[in-house]
């Protein structure tokens, strides 16, 4: 599905422009788009501090974006959390499919986590991450984005580059047409906007590259990602967390 690059208000115009090219998407004026054309399309919406996304222009849209304050008060994954017991004080970890970044911020609420590098290869989704990071005010946020770092790069090239060693990998690589259930409209986006991981030989490399964990999402009904067996599965009602120690 495509996503075009456009703005509101008109003094955001030559701004909107620029990022289409730096996006390498299509930009189109709001001054010229039909809104019955395009409802089943996405929009990256620049503004100056708080860009978003949606679907369609229609006054029913609604605006996705990196919501970190509403994520850290109102969300919380107990499954994931108990993926982190038994990892070490000050634990370095990477995300390497970050996307808007709400299961890093799941990770940097463990209280051992020392620092969190976010990898994301998408260029309009990196924007999105480092415009929420920049605009975290709320003091209590604020601790938690403070672990964080990000890179605009490919997972894998990041890992086969890179001679650190992390003691925890998580890896999201998204699923689709698994369950009969509607995603959440954030995961909808994604799936339909980012094209699926090349994720041969990731999973591998990462737990070469990870000290003690490699943490792999999953549908609750897929298989093993590239059919490697873990050393344990915690399951959910609709996910499955993969967990393959290292040591």
């Amino acid at each position: 599905m495509e996503l075009f690059v456009s703005h509101e208000s008109s003094q955001n115009k030559e701004k909107a422009f620029i990022l289409a090219k730096e996006f390498d998407l299509k930009f189109i004026s709001q001054e010229a788009i039909d809104k019955r054309k395009y409802n089943q399309s996405y929009f990256f919406i620049y503004q100056s501090k708080h860009s978003f996304i949606r679907k369609g222009l229609g006054k029913l849209s609604k605006d996705i974006y990196c919501n970190f304050l509403d994520w850290s008060v109102s969300f919380d994954d107990p499954l994931l959390s108990r993926c982190l017991k038994g990892l070490p004080d000050k634990f370095m970890a990477l995300d390497a499919t970050a996307g808007f970044g709400k299961d890093a911020l799941e990770i940097a609420k463990n209280p051992k986590c020392k620092s969190l590098l976010l990898i994301e290869r998408e260029k309009w989704l990196f924007y999105l991450l480092q415009e929420g990071i920049n605009n975290a005010a709320d003091k209590d946020l604020l601790q938690l984005i403070n672990k964080f770092s990000i890179e605009n790069i490919d997972s894998f090239e990041h890992l086969s580059k890179t001679r650190k060693n992390y003691d925890l990998i998580y890896i999201d690589p998204m699923f689709s047409g698994v369950g009969k259930s509607k995603a959440k409209r954030a995961i909808q986006a994604l799936r339909d906007l980012t094209q699926e991981a090349e994720t041969e030989g990731l999973l591998d490399l990462a737990i070469k590259r990870s000290s003690k964990r490699v943490i792999v999402k999953r549908h609750k009904n897929s298989k093993f990602l590239e059919d490697i067996k873990p050393s344990h599965s915690i399951k959910g009602k609709v996910v499955r967390y993969d967990i393959y120690n290292s040591s």
